[in-house]
C-alpha cells in the first residue's frame, strides 16, 4: 500500500501486483521462477522482510490453505533459496506444524535468513509453535545476528529475552533499546512493551507521558499489549485523568481481540460500576472468558462472585475450585480465597490452622487482603489467641494499600483494645496483667469509651460485656442486662456477669436458678469467676439447696485459680464464721 501511493504521488504507473511482486524479489530469489516465489512471497512474507512492507502480513493473517502449496512449490523449484525455506516454514507454522516447519528453519538459518533466525527463535523460545524441550541458549545464538541485520521481529524477540532474563541476565536497559530500534520500525508489540517499560520506569525512567505514547503507538495497530496499557493509564489516572469510561472502551476493545487482561479489567470495571453501569452477571461474564483462557487473577476474581452470589448463583464449591486453580497458579487473590474458605467454612469444613496458614501466605506477599484476612484472624481470636496489637499492625499495612475493610476495621479494633484495658477482667485472655476489678473501674470514664467501641463494631461479644461492665461499675446495671443477654451464651464472661445480675436481682428481676446454670456453664470453661459465682450460690442457698461443702469445693477452686477474695471466703468457712447473707448483706456484681 505505502509503495503504490508513493508511486502515484510522482506520477508514476502504479504496477500491477504480480509484477510489483517480481519487481520487489531480492536477487535470490530471482534466479527462480519469478511468478511461484511471488505467490509464495505474497502468501507467507513477513511485512518486516526488505522490500515485503507492502504486502507482508502478520503470521495470523497467513491463510495456510493457500501459502503451503505456493511455498512448497517454490521451494521445490528453488531449494537453496533460503527465503523459501523460512517463508515454506512459516506458513507451517500458522498451520500449527512445527515439527515439519524445523528443518526447513535449520536449513533458513544456514543460508543467514533473519526470518528464518526470528523463526526457529521463537520456537526454541517456546512462544511460538511447539517443542518438547526450549533451548533459550541456542535462541539466543541464533537469533542476535537478525535482530543485530535490522529485523524487527527478531529486535522484538531479543528485546523479549533480556526483558525477562531468558539465557541471559535480566536487563530492562538493553531490553529498552532493542524495542526502541524494532518500534521505529513500525513493529506494534515493541511500542507496546516500550511503553510497558515506561509505565513501571523499569530500564528507562518512569514517564507516563511516554507510557501513553508508545502504548497509543501499538494500540493503533490493534496489539493488545499497547490497548490494554491506555486503559490501565486512564484507569488509574497515571499521566491522565481519572477516565474510566476511557479505560472501559480500551478494555472492551481488547475484550473482543481475545485479551484475556483487558476482559478481567472490564469485569472488575463492570463489578463495581466504574465507567460503565453496575452489572455483575457481565462482570462475572468478562471474567470467565478471562478465567477460560487460565488467567489466575480472573479465576480468583469469578470465585469472590460465586462465593457471595453477586451475578451468579451462589456456589462455594466452584468458588472453592476458581480459587484453588488462582492459588496453584501462583495468584494471591486465589490463596486469600482459600483462607476466607477454610475460615468460614465455605465449599470446605471449617479448619481455622489451614485457614491462618494461606492468610499468612498473602500477607507474607504483601497482598492488602491477605494482611487483613489475618488480622481479623488475631482480632476476633480464630484459631489463636486474640492478638490486638498484631491485629491492628496487619490491618494499618492493608489500610495503607487502600483497603477500606481493614481501615475501619483498625478503626475498631483500636477503640476495642482501648475498652478491654479499661474494661475486661483479668481473667481473660489477653488481659491477665491489665484486666481490672469492677470496683476499680472509673465509670466515667470508661463508659463513653466502651460505647464508642460497641457502636463501631456491634457485632463483638466482647465490646458488648465491656461496656455492660462499664455501665454496672457506673450504678446503670438495668442498662447492662440487655447487653448480657446478647453476649451471654457465647461468650463466657459475660455470663459471669448476668449471673451476678440475676443472683441478686441487680437491675433485673432476681432468677438464681438461672443465675446457677449461667455460673456453671462458665465454670465448665474453667472460668474462675464463675467458680467464686458457685461457691456464693452453694453459701446463700441461691437456686441451689446451701451447702457448705459444695461452697468450699468451688471456693477452693476458684482461691486456686487467682480469685483473691475466694480464699478469704474458704478461710471464714473453714473457721464456721461465715453467715449466709440476707437483705442489704448480699453481694454485689464482682469481676
Amino acid at each position: 500500500m505505502a509503495l503504490r501511493s508513493k508511486n502515484k504521488v510522482v506520477g508514476r504507473p502504479v504496477l500491477p501486483a504480480l509484477a510489483l511482486a517480481v519487481a520487489l524479489l531480492p536477487p535470490s530469489a530471482l534466479a527462480q521462477d519469478a511468478p511461484t516465489a511471488s505467490i509464495c512471497a505474497m502468501a507467507a512474507s513477513s511485512q518486516y522482510e526488505p522490500g515485503y512492507q507492502g504486502f507482508g502480513r502478520e503470521l495470523n493473517r497467513i491463510d495456510p490453505a493457500t501459502a503451503i502449496p505456493a511455498c512448497e512449490e517454490a521451494v521445490k523449484a528453488a531449494p537453496d533459496v533460503a527465503a523459501n525455506q523460512a517463508w515454506l516454514a512459516r506458513a507451517l507454522l500458522a498451520d500449527g506444524q512445527t515439527d515439519a516447519a524445523l528443518p526447513l528453519l535449520e536449513t533458513a538459518v544456514a543460508g543467514d535468513s533473519p526470518l528464518g533466525r526470528q523463526l526457529l527463535a521463537d520456537v526454541l523460545f517456546g512462544d511460538l509453535g511447539y517443542v518438547g524441550t526450549t533451548d533459550e541458549a541456542r535462541a539466543l545464538e541464533v537469533l542476535r545476528p537478525a535482530a543485530e541485520a535490522g529485523f524487527a521481529p527478531a529486535q522484538l524477540s531479543l528485546g523479549f529475552a533480556y526483558d525477562l532474563g531468558r539465557g541471559l541476565d535480566e536487563d530492562n536497559l538493553i531490553a529498552a533499546s532493542w524495542y526502541m530500534r524494532a518500534a521505529q520500525q513500525g513493529e506494534p508489540r515493541s511500542a507496546s512493551n516500550l511503553g510497558y517499560l515506561y509505565h513501571g520506569g523499569a530500564g528507562v525512567d518512569l514517564d507516563y507521558a511516554q507510557a501513553m505514547f508508545w502504548y497509543q503507538t501499538g494500540a493503533d495497530k490493534g496489539d493488545v499489549v499497547g490497548i490494554y496499557g491506555v486503559g490501565q493509564l486512564y484507569e488509574f489516572g497515571q499521566g491522565v485523568e481519572v477516565d474510566f469510561v476511557k479505560a472501559a472502551e480500551q478494555f472492551q476493545r481488547g475484550a473482543e481481540l481475545g485479551d484475556s487482561y483487558s476482559q478481567n479489567d472490564l469485569g472488575y470495571l463492570y463489578e463495581t460500576g466504574q465507567g460503565v453501569s453496575e452489572d455483575a452477571a457481565e462482570a462475572a461474564r468478562y471474567y470467565q472468558m478471562a478465567a477460560d483462557q487460565g488467567y489466575a487473577l480472573a479465576s480468583a476474581n469469578l470465585g469472590q462472585l460465586y462465593s457471595t452470589g453477586r451475578g451468579v448463583e451462589r456456589d462455594f464449591d466452584r468458588a472453592f475450585e476458581l480459587y484453588s486453580y488462582a492459588h496453584d497458579q501462583g495468584e494471591i487473590g486465589g490463596t486469600v480465597g482459600l483462607a476466607q474458605a477454610y475460615l468460614y467454612g465455605e465449599g470446605v469444613p471449617v479448619d481455622l490452622e489451614t485457614a491462618r496458614s494461606f492468610a499468612e501466605q498473602a500477607a507474607d506477599a504483601g497482598a492488602s487482603y491477605g494482611q487483613s484476612t489475618l488480622g481479623a484472624i488475631y482480632a476476633d481470636g480464630s484459631g489463636v489467641a486474640r492478638d490486638f496489637n498484631r491485629a491492628i499492625e496487619l490491618f494499618d499495612l492493608a489500610a495503607a494499600q487502600g483497603n477500606d475493610y481493614a481501615a475501619s476495621r483498625a478503626a475498631e479494633v483500636r477503640a476495642e483494645q482501648t475498652c478491654g484495658l479499661i474494661a475486661a477482667t483479668r481473667y481473660e485472655t489477653g488481659f491477665e496483667v491489665s484486666g481490672v476489678e469492677l470496683e476499680r473501674i472509673h465509670a466515667d470514664t470508661a463508659i463513653p469509651v466502651c460505647e464508642k467501641a460497641t457502636a463501631l463494631d456491634a457485632a463483638s461479644l466482647e465490646n458488648k460485656a465491656w461496656y455492660a461492665r462499664t455501665l454496672i461499675a457506673g450504678g446503670r446495671a438495668a442498662e447492662a442486662v440487655p447487653l448480657l443477654e446478647e453476649a451471654a451464651g457465647a461468650f463466657t464472661p459475660a455470663n459471669v456477669l448476668l449471673a451476678d445480675l440475676l443472683l441478686w436481682g441487680h437491675g433485673v428481676d432476681e432468677n438464681p436458678a438461672r443465675a446457677v446454670t449461667l455460673y456453671q456453664a462458665a465454670a465448665a470453661e474453667n472460668f474462675p469467676p464463675a467458680e467464686f459465682g458457685l461457691g456464693v450460690a452453694y453459701q446463700n442457698g441461691r437456686g441451689v439447696p446451701a451447702d457448705p461443702a459444695l461452697a468450699a469445693k468451688w471456693y477452693g477452686l476458684a482461691a486456686k485459680h487467682g480469685v483473691a477474695a475466694a480464699a478469704d471466703r474458704l478461710a471464714d468457712l473453714d473457721r464456721g464464721t461465715v453467715e449466709p447473707q440476707v437483705g442489704p448483706m448480699r453481694a454485689g456484681p464482682r469481676s
